[in-house]
């Protein structure tokens, strides 16, 4: 599992990224009977200089700016910072930033479109306070059990997003040590609009690629908030049929200093139980804080969050999923982003994968352009196509797009 088959000749090659699934590539690239469309809006928090960047007071906000979107059918999968809070040392242009990923089926002869007349979900955006004194494993189960009472009133769960006011304390909403802006003696590793990552995954080579500076770490600003908001699509008159349950998050972590360099997980080891039961991965929260004293863990724990979807049922039917985990290193130019996973998940969305969670993480380094680049982790899945069809787990893609 996470086996590289493609060595990169050149250190200072800019592949930014690297994929994981549990399918072989022509496998993944094999039509189905659904097929998905994605639309991706950015929002700022402050008045941004690129016109195609919304801006919001808060992200209560986002619910009204994306209404006319699920006039269309259109719903939200997922909403996340574009820079994770507990990277930056000081605030820069693009901690203002979130990115709301939106998606819908496609239509096709199989799969009419919903007539105008249906009556569509709507965003709804809570916010979420959790006490400053409570454990990273209290925090999963108050989390869990807040989003399963959500879920019998008809909300289904899309993600936690954390509002950028403060250095955040621990997990997803956390982390004051973990991070720091890169100075510009980082390596370059830029790559232009419209590229996708590579297709190979070789540990080794990824720790040529993080950032080797060594940055002071982030220091907490008085006077300052921090603030954890709850996503959901709210079904009208929807009978409950979702709950969530935790799973174990891993991550294998170098440091220079207190700052984070690298990060590794067997993502597919992680979740594939989850997903061979039929459940779909939603969110996940690390806890990226650095304890205080000379000791500094070569790990960091956390947990995903799974959905399951049905009556839960004894004999109920259950599909396991395939999935798709991509390490992607997103560029920001200024206050907008150059280049991401978009690319890749438009293509993608003709195959019928799903998106269904993006971790954002402190992990910052330059590309050769000078731009700010920060690495996240994107999750899609897609129903199994029968037994027997399957690769064997943890074969990663070995081709070059």
């Amino acid at each position: 599992m996470g086996c590289g088959l493609r060595k990169l000749g050149d250190p200072e090659d800019s592949s930014p990224g690297k994929i994981f699934s549990t399918l072989k590539r022509p496998q993944v690239e094999t039509k189905t009977d659904l097929a998905y469309e994605y639309v991706l809006l950015d929002f700022s928090l402050q008045a941004p200089s690129n016109p195609e960047v919304i801006r919001i007071n808060s992200i209560v906000d986002i619910a009204a700016k994306v209404e006319d979107y699920y006039l269309q059918g259109y719903v939200v999968g997922a909403l996340h910072p574009i820079l994770h809070p507990a990277g930056p040392r000081v605030p820069l242009p693009a901690s203002h930033l979130y990115r709301a990923v939106l998606l819908r089926p496609k239509a096709s002869p199989k799969r009419p479109a919903a007539p105008s007349t249906q009556r569509h979900p709507r965003l709804v955006i809570e916010e979420c306070p959790i006490p400053e004194d409570m454990q990273a494993r209290d925090i999963a189960k108050e989390l869990i059990q807040k989003i399963n009472a959500a879920a019998r009133r008809g909300m289904r769960f899309v993600g936690f997003t954390p509002q950028l006011r403060a250095p955040p304390r621990c997990c997803n909403e956390a982390g004051r040590d973990a991070g720091a802006e890169p100075d510009d003696s980082w390596p370059g590793r830029g790559k232009g609009p419209g590229s996708g990552p590579v297709w190979e995954g070789d540990p080794g080579e990824e720790s040529r690629r993080e950032g080797d500076g060594s940055p002071s770490p982030s220091t907490p600003r008085k006077g300052e908030e921090s603030m954890l908001y709850a996503v959901f699509n709210a079904f009208e008159d929807t009978p409950a049929c979702w709950s969530y349950q935790e799973g174990v998050l891993s991550l294998k972590v170098t440091r220079k200093g207190a700052v984070l360099s690298t990060l590794d997980a067997d993502w597919l080891e992680l979740t594939m139980f989850y997903y061979k039961q039929g459940l779909s991965l939603i969110d996940s929260f690390v806890c990226w804080d650095s304890p205080k004293g000379d000791h500094l863990p070569k790990s960091l724990e956390g947990f995903f969050i799974y959905e399951e979807e049905g009556s839960g049922l004894p004999g109920s039917p259950r599909r396991e999923n395939d999935a798709i985990v991509v390490e992607q290193w997103t560029v920001i130019e200024g206050t907008a982003v150059k280049a991401d996973y978009g690319p890749l998940l438009h293509t993608l969305a003709e195959f019928g994968w799903l998106l269904t969670s993006v971790l954002p993480t402190p992990l910052l380094r330059r590309d050769r352009e000078g731009n700010l680049a920060t690495k996240q982790v994107v999750f899609l899945q897609r129903s199994a196509a029968r037994p027997g069809a399957r690769a064997p787990e943890g074969i990663n893609f070995t081709s070059s797009r």
